[in-house]
């Protein structure tokens, strides 16, 4: 298996998430592509995931985070389209609650992952 900073995955998601939230305000046009925000397979994550699936395939962790990883990616990409179609987003919008719970949901998957993978660690 491919090494993986667990630590360093978690900062990267946040730092994910922060870009996102800061590139909301430029999909306005209709010329942004807001696809490869949708893709879960083009983030670090989703790569390691994807050249580990072998050996993550009996990881109960992994099998919990893999689905939440996706609708995370999927959720974002929605969230940049309907802004993109001129609706105004607030934080309570169902679209945006989703998105912060699936982001805590990926930080809690990947402690769980963790541990799962480097006990004691």
């Amino acid at each position: 298996m491919q090494a993986f900073d667990f630590d360093n995955a978690l900062d990267k998601h946040r730092a994910w998430k922060m870009r996102f939230q800061i590139a909301l305000g430029s999909v306005q046009g209709k010329e942004y592509d807001t696809a490869p925000i949708g893709d879960a397979a083009n983030c670090s994550l989703g790569k390691w995931l994807a050249a580990n699936a072998v050996e993550l395939a009996g990881c109960a962790a992994a099998a919990r985070l893999l689905p939440v990883h996706e609708e995370f990616h999927r959720q974002s990409k929605a969230i940049a389209d309907d802004i993109r179609s001129g609706k105004i987003l607030v934080m309570t919008d169902p679209a945006i609650v989703a998105y912060l719970s699936l982001s805590a949901r990926i930080e809690d998957s990947l402690r769980q992952l963790k541990a799962e993978l480097q006990p004691g660690a």
